[in-house]
């Protein structure tokens, strides 16, 4: 075992490393959130079809999935500080170019890149986060961390009441793009000033290239076959519900009878209570009773998602919108994060990245196939409440591959 590895970085160093990958965290989380909360003004001023949004809903994601399969093995190659710094580069400039689009063809290509660039730094950061504090409590700093993503999920619907006062959608992209490019500087700066964080990243990229790498499919073959299937298994299906939820929530609860304002309260509780609750679950799941609160956790996605299926039955009172939404965040959020907590855990310093990257990007895949889910279900005539029942199959998947990885063991490195 690699005892440096196993301590984590010196206390100063650390907490630089985990605020730098808590901001990255939070302006992908926003650019995930962007284009859900965007979206009814955008389509509207573009004339874009049900089966056209979801493909436009897809193409960042479809980024994503080919950014964190290439990030995490290039993660391991030139050192994470570099690649997410990059990654942060591309996706902030790909988001200004998404602010100045003036067709959808041009926002599909530029949300491709955008998630691209969103893809690689993922894998960076997981994997910086967990190495930089000791093995005992990595599965705090990590779901610490990634809880900044619904954070920034919230701060996209924030930043959508803006059309009621004639904002529109592009300043969501002009921020979106901005922040991470501040966020990049920032990383390159402090961290290369900083004698004890460089010290520590120059240790472990040389423990890095000396020790033996192997490739994605190995991962998957080698020792850890079981996690990885069960993690591969539990990330797709995961984000399959969580993207279309983070995607279509807007436009579901308008297609329910809403307004664009309320909309994007409910997106916000969702997120605002996915931070939150995602903090609580991360102490519950690395506590004895792991395989009980697996439970609990997609038992209540599955009883949120009843909650707003439940809302048209009911009137269509908004604050059962808001709990609902809120509850469901709580829990998809909080599975999510719990899942890219774990998956450092699974696999060794040298073959971190590969394999976490490998994890992301199934996962991924997921976020594409969700959004498309839900937009051929509204393309063959069906309302929002078929789009939220179609999701309870992928939800039971998820959790009994949850459930399976509290029996496999972790990595001591």
């Amino acid at each position: 075992m690699d005892t440096a590895a196993h301590r984590g970085l010196p206390a100063p160093a650390a907490l630089l490393t985990l605020a730098l990958c808590g901001a990255a965290a939070l302006f992908e989380g926003f650019d995930n959130q962007s284009m859900g909360v965007a979206a009814p003004m955008l389509f509207r001023e573009f004339s874009v079809a049900p089966s056209q949004a979801g493909i436009i809903f897809s193409a960042a994601t479809f980024g994503l999935f080919f950014g964190a399969a290439i990030g995490g093995r290039v993660a391991d190659h030139i050192g994470r500080q570099k690649t997410l710094a990059i990654s942060l580069l591309l996706f902030g400039c790909c988001s200004l170019l998404t602010a100045e689009s003036g067709s959808a063809r041009m926002i599909l290509l530029s949300r491709l890149l955008t998630g691209l660039g969103c893809g690689g730094a993922m894998p960076a950061f997981i994997s910086m986060a967990s190495e930089a504090v000791e093995s005992s409590r990595r599965l705090a700093a990590v779901t610490l961390v990634m809880a900044a993503l619904p954070l920034g999920g919230a701060l996209a619907g924030v930043m959508a009441l803006g059309d009621s006062v004639g904002w529109g959608w592009r300043p969501i992209f002009i921020f979106g793009g901005i922040a991470p490019l501040i966020v990049a500087l920032a990383l390159l700066v402090t961290l290369r000033h900083s004698p004890r964080a460089s010290q520590a990243q120059t240790r472990q990229t040389l423990a890095d290239r000396a020790a033996p790498t192997i490739s994605i499919g190995k991962v998957l073959w080698a020792e850890r076959t079981g996690a990885t299937i069960l993690l591969w298994i539990g990330f797709f299906f995961t984000q399959l519900v969580l993207f279309l939820m983070v995607n279509w929530l807007p436009s579901l609860i308008i297609g329910i009878g809403f307004s664009h304002s309320q909309a994007s309260l409910a997106s916000i509780g969702f997120n605002l209570a996915g931070c939150l609750g995602a903090a609580l679950l991360g102490r519950f799941h690395a506590g004895p009773r792991r395989r009980l609160w697996v439970i609990l956790t997609y038992g209540g996605i599955a009883v949120a998602l009843l909650g707003l299926v439940a809302t048209s039955a009911l009137g269509k009172v908004f604050s059962v919108i808001i709990v609902a939404s809120s509850l469901a965040g709580v829990f998809i959020v909080g599975a999510q994060l719990i899942l890219f907590a774990l998956a450092p855990l699974y696999y060794s310093a040298a073959n971190r990245g590969t394999g976490v990257g490998a994890a992301v990007a199934v996962g991924r895949l997921g976020s594409v196939a969700g959004p498309l889910l839900a937009s051929a279900v509204l393309a063959a005539g069906n309302g929002s409440t078929a789009v939220l029942m179609a999701i309870f199959p992928f939800v039971i998947l998820a959790g009994a591959a949850a459930l399976g990885l509290t029996w496999q063991a972790q990595s001591g490195e």
